[in-house]
């Protein structure tokens, strides 16, 4: 299909073209993905994808000596405020346009029809990139909270790289094993997951404020700040130390890419995506004062057990191995399911940038199994270029750090793009009456968020994630040059009712 043909395939935002099929740009036509989901299954992915009530206390890898208590905290209620404006740009775009390429999608429909083409791919690369980093960093952190246990029950044991590694292709494999083989099970444990982890949350806060002593000060906890970055200016410190916020609260778009998988996705997409953004950000704010005000021995914190901070907090503040064990298994479960959902929604995004060839193989990636109307493929090679990834242990908080910064500028300027293009026509594309329609307010939500997207890429500039970022880029680059120049095709409306 050429571009011009491709181009005129795109339909006004709100239309509906009633199809069965999905084209792959190369000429093949495959099946749409089962609709396995609904909206409290889909709402599942989208909460434990963050995992915010549990997962905030693990952000003391990236922020011990980068503002410390203070940043955490401040840096936390300035992002996590500034993130949800992005998110309601984003729900709106999500009823208005429901596709699997989510942001590639609407970039496609918003962008000057010259620039439609190219930026689209762009985006693509850049979400493929984000979620790539955000699911290896899921199986890292399960595998070192894992091993963190064992060194607590077993004090005189000694970790070696490769235990890491090999616990975290396991979680790997089991991620695959969930969301291939076992798909009938996982939207019902889908559905409990939200209960789970703020069940588990509720039960760390509780056991921390019970059994740590002496708890930290108000001034601890508000004012010192802690800089062991090289950067003389605190303020700069602030906005590094922002990363907890940043990732904590985000990931909105990995709703829209289920929408070819669940029931009226122009009502229940913006409803999960907003409703587990505004939870997330709420939950995560108790947590983190808890978190604070337990810390009994910051010193420990700076070589903790097994690597992750949190860990050390436990043993530490809980004093006591039964009730420490419990809290890291609530940990280790939370990040394992947060490591399926990772996987679901980084599959998903790479199997419907290939099927408009934006990838190599786009025929093979794009592939739904016949049997199990899963895209089988996709999720093979999503789990085998994780593993891949692992091989370089990246379990310093300094790689650990510019991989989350890394995906964070990827996602976020893949967010700003379709925003920026709605702006450029004056939301006239989306005039006419939708669900989740932001109305009078749409102009000023939107340029807020590009705003805050543009300060953010500022702000990471100041750490290696903005080498991850221009790497993407150039990765990308190539592969337009050496395939997609001449394969990809925009992402034309599908009707997904």
């Amino acid at each position: 299909m050429s571009t011009s043909t491709q181009e005129k395939n795109l339909e006004k935002p709100g239309s509906h073209r009633t199809t069965s099929v999905v084209d792959v740009g190369s000429g093949d036509v495959h099946e749409a993905p089962a609709k396995l989901f609904n909206l409290w299954s889909t709402l599942g992915i989208a909460f434990s994808l963050t995992s915010t009530p549990i997962a905030i206390g693990t952000y003391l890898s990236v922020i011990i000596g980068v503002g410390g208590s203070p940043v955490f905290f401040f840096g936390y209620l300035l992002a996590g405020f500034m993130d949800l404006f992005v998110c309601f740009s984003l729900a709106e775009m999500a009823a208005v346009l429901p596709n699997s390429s989510g942001q590639i999608h609407w970039t496609a429909v918003l962008a000057p029809q010259k620039y439609a083409r190219g930026l689209s791919y762009v985006v693509g690369w850049l979400t493929v990139a984000g979620y790539f980093f955000w699911t290896s960093a899921a199986f890292l952190i399960t595998s070192q909270l894992i091993w963190a246990l064992v060194q607590i029950c077993h004090e005189t044991f000694v970790t070696q790289p490769w235990h890491f590694y090999v616990v975290y292709v396991a979680i790997a494999l089991l991620s695959l094993l969930v969301n291939g083989p076992l798909i009938k099970m996982y939207p019902y444990m889908l559905k409990g997951l939200v209960v789970y982890i703020n069940a588990g949350a509720l039960f760390v806060m509780v056991a921390l404020l019970a059994r740590s002593h002496p708890k930290q000060s108000a001034e601890y906890v508000f004012v010192d700040i802690v800089n062991l970055t090289g950067w003389k200016s605190n303020g700069v410190v602030f906005f590094i130390g922002m990363l907890p916020g940043l990732t904590a609260v985000n990931g909105f778009d990995c709703a829209a890419h289920m929408a070819e998988e669940v029931p009226n996705p122009r009502r229940e997409i913006p409803q999960v995506m907003v409703l587990s953004a505004i939870s997330s950000f709420a939950a995560g704010i108790p947590m983190i004062l808890v978190y604070m005000f337990s810390i009994t021995n910051t010193e420990n914190l700076l070589t903790p057990v097994g690597g992750q901070p949190v860990a050390q907090l436990m043993v530490d503040s809980l004093n006591s191995l039964a009730p420490t064990i419990i809290c890291m298994a609530i940990f280790i479960v939370t990040f394992a399911c947060c490591s399926f959902t990772m996987l679901t929604t980084w599959s998903r995004v790479w199997w419907s940038l290939s099927r408009e060839s934006g990838t190599p193989l786009p025929r093979l990636m794009a592939r739904i199994d016949e049997k199990s109307q899963l895209p089988y493929n996709s999720l093979i090679f999503a789990t085998v270029a994780c593993s891949l990834v692992g091989l370089l242990q990246l379990g310093s908080s300094l790689a650990l750090n510019a991989i989350l910064g890394g995906a964070i500028l990827c996602i976020f300027v893949s967010y700003a793009v379709p925003i920026a293009c709605l702006l450029l026509n004056r939301r006239r594309a989306f005039a006419e009456k939708h669900y989740f329609d932001l109305g009078r307010a749409g102009m000023f939500i939107n340029v807020v968020s590009v705003a805050w997207i543009a300060f953010v890429f500022v702000s990471a500039t100041m750490n290696w994630a903005v080498v991850v970022f221009f790497g993407i880029v150039a990765l990308s680059g190539v592969n337009w040059v050496a395939f997609s120049r001449t394969r990809f095709t925009v992402p034309r409306t599908i009707d997904t009712e």
